[in-house]
């Protein structure tokens, strides 16, 4: 009985009611003030399905700045489309892939593509020219169709990974006759990108684009209303806290992230609770807003590697020693070096590749070849965060 109670005590909650609906990974069905591009998404692509057999690939580019809603459009869009395939009779799947989190390079790409669309031929072994052809004619002789969404791809295109050009080229694999794939979507936070791609990829982009404003305040707060009846017990999260949330967060220098906002949420029902409250307060907002970095989410921490962010925490910590604004790769070293002692770990891999990475991924800024830093932060106040998020990641895992 004693344990009984003790588990009670220990894990149930008397704010939350569901955590995983704040999480970044979380796709709600309903999308608050994305209709009009879902509905811009189905006519370009709703009337291929009255005859798949003859339509050629169509590209279109998602456009919008960190936290406007992308990611959850497309997939709401891709479960809406294959729906409708089906009650047409028409075997038809979405392939999502996000090129941060699954597609290091090409090569990794196109196989995530492929055990994705075509696990009964997915191999290490083809080439990432073998694997676009085997997967075009795998469609073709099963009579299935696939729609690509592809996230995130600025990011490759940053790296020097010309993915733009094979995806958009995937017609001439068989030149001048349909091809399975309907459509190719990418995703990306700007058309920045576009200084790394060749004319050739440039010419066969196209213009067709669907963009994405950042959210208003307003918007903000419809958005934290549908989360809050999912997450939290009634009368835990109050009109005038939303309110405050969605004010913060719609303003320089969030502009309108709506993951900022999750977490702001999320973090301060996680402080309230910790304080032995039923309830959050503004007080409670205005603490972990202080101890926060707008410029960095729990969903840019979640996308790192474990190598990954033990690389950013030694960068952290270099800086703070330093008491500069930039640091070398030497200091960046030993801070990385520290961080894995103190954890236990064997430090391995190159820390260069890691630095880069988080120069690509736009957390880390680069003045020079030799001088790395992190801007608008402090290196304390960032140490704190960084470590905070990571203990509640191991903690989310932990937990039944």
């Amino acid at each position: 009985m004693f344990s009984y109670l003790y588990f009670l005590c220990r894990f149930m909650s008397s704010i939350f009611k569901d955590r995983s609906k704040l999480s970044p990974r979380y796709i709600p069905e309903r999308l608050p003030h994305r209709d009009g591009q879902i509905k811009v998404l189905l006519s370009l692509y709703g009337h291929v399905l009255e005859d798949p057999e003859s339509a050629f690939l169509q590209v279109t580019q998602i456009v919008g700045g960190v936290g406007t809603g992308k990611t959850c459009t497309a997939v709401n869009f891709g479960k809406r489309i294959e729906g409708e395939a089906s009650r047409l009779d028409i075997s038809l799947k979405h392939i999502y892939v996000n090129a941060k989190v699954e597609g290091a390079g090409r090569y990794v790409l196109y196989r995530r593509m492929l055990e994705k669309a075509a696990p009964k031929i997915a191999s290490r072994s083809l080439s990432p020219e073998e694997m676009l052809f085997q997967l075009v004619r795998y469609l073709k002789d099963e009579k299935e169709y696939v729609i690509l969404t592809i996230d995130e791809i600025d990011y490759l295109c940053k790296r020097g990974e010309h993915v733009i050009y094979d995806l958009t080229r995937l017609n001439e694999i068989s030149p001048g006759e349909p091809i399975n794939i309907l459509g190719v979507l990418l995703i990306s936070r700007d058309f920045s990108y576009y200084k790394f791609l060749e004319p050739s990829e440039l010419s066969t982009l196209g213009r067709c684009v669907v963009e994405f404003p950042p959210y208003t305040s307003s918007q903000i707060k419809d958005i934290l209303w549908d989360r809050v009846k999912m997450a939290f017990k009634p009368g835990a999260v109050s009109d005038e806290v939303l309110d405050f949330i969605s004010d913060l967060t719609a303003k320089p220098p969030v502009n309108g992230d709506v993951r900022v906002a999750l977490d702001l949420l999320l973090y301060s029902g996680n402080l309230a609770e910790n304080m032995g409250r039923s309830e959050i307060l503004p007080d409670h907002v205005r603490m972990v807003y202080a101890e926060t970095h707008p410029g960095i989410t729990t969903e840019d921490i979640l996308d790192l590697s474990d190598r990954g962010k033990l690389v950013l925490l030694g960068l952290v910590r270099a800086l703070k020693s330093q008491k500069k604004a930039y640091v070398g790769l030497r200091e960046i070293r030993e801070g990385y070096q520290i961080v894995c002692e103190e954890r236990g770990i064997k430090p391995s891999g190159e820390v260069e590749e890691y630095v880069q990475d988080l120069i690509d991924r736009g957390i880390v800024s680069m003045k020079s070849l030799r001088e790395f830093g992190i801007s608008e932060v402090p290196a304390e106040d960032l140490e704190r965060f960084l470590n905070g998020v990571i203990e509640r990641l191991k903690v989310g895992r932990d937990e039944p």
